[in-house]
């Protein structure tokens, strides 16, 4: 996301628990702690694991949110529970300034690409003042409403994400075991009508067998899976489909590849397949 805003002339201010070399070699001013960040600039966006982190940065030992004022915006592009957002909505905005949810769905390399997706909740006339901005990072630019909306809809992104990958890796192993080269498979069918942007993303590093460094490993999808249920429960709503692929998510913390890709979901779908003889095309 710094790096998009960069290319388009905008200068901007980080700060960064672990490595910063990337960020300053594209550009980036280096900011020595998080309220140094909120003193250099007008608009703060926020991007954060989890909800401790979220709530160290703003009000901890050294937050931004005595720093805020009338004059900044603060832009929460994190994913975290609809009531943790309303919660630090209301610290934000009772400090004076101003607050926008901005949900990124896009893999790093998507987001590089300018093919991710903003979900925005909050005030209409802050989004459209702030619209400039975001489309600097990305062009799909979605406005859904109040606070809160954008996060439902980030849940939703991802319960079919999951859903997706999981299709992803079972046709990629079905079509190995029938005999096809699996860069083929990857090939052909995003080709046609079963490709979706998971099997586009996804089939090429299962391929590959390529999980490791992951664009998207499966200690991050976690929390989407665990805050995703909840929604779902909460509404009422059939999840078949999802119910079936958590457990293959979850079953990588039992196996100790958490920190690989997703896409590593289809060794054990290779795992649980019956060991039979494999017939040809």
């Amino acid at each position: 996301m710094a790096t998009n805003l960069i290319k388009s002339g905008v200068r901007v201010v980080g700060y960064r628990r672990s490595d910063t070399q990337a960020f300053v070699e594209a550009g980036g001013v280096l900011a020595s702690s998080p309220v140094q960040v909120v003193e250099q600039t007008d608009v703060v966006l926020l991007c954060l694991p989890n909800e401790p982190a979220a709530s160290q940065i703003l009000e901890g030992e050294g937050g931004i949110l005595n720093s805020l004022s009338a004059s900044k915006t603060l832009i929460e592009t994190g994913t975290y529970s609809k009531d943790f957002k309303l919660s630090q909505a209301q610290k934000v905005q009772g400090k004076g300034a101003r607050y926008l949810e901005a949900e990124i769905s896009g893999s790093p390399p998507m987001i590089a690409a300018r093919k991710a997706s903003f979900y925005v909740g909050g005030d209409e006339s802050l989004f459209r003042e702030c619209e400039p901005l975001l489309r600097a990072i990305t062009d799909q630019c979605f406005y859904l409403g109040p606070l809160g909306s954008a996060v439902s809809m980030k849940l939703i992104a991802n319960y079919l994400l999951a859903i997706h990958t999981l299709s992803a890796a079972e046709a990629m192993n079905m079509g190995k075991r029938a005999g096809f080269d699996p860069h083929l498979v990857a090939k052909v069918i995003q080709a046609g009508a079963g490709a979706s942007a998971m099997f586009g993303v996804r089939a090429p590093l299962m391929a590959d067998r390529r999980f490791d460094p992951a664009p998207g490993p499966f200690v991050t999808l976690e929390k989407y899976l665990d805050l995703g249920q909840k929604m779902a429960d909460d509404l009422g709503c059939a999840t078949p489909l999802f119910s079936a692929a958590v457990p293959y998510f979850k079953r990588a913390f039992d196996e100790g590849v958490q920190h690989e890709d997703i896409a590593a979901v289809l060794k054990f779908l290779e795992a649980d397949s019956r060991d039979q003889k494999v017939g040809g095309k």
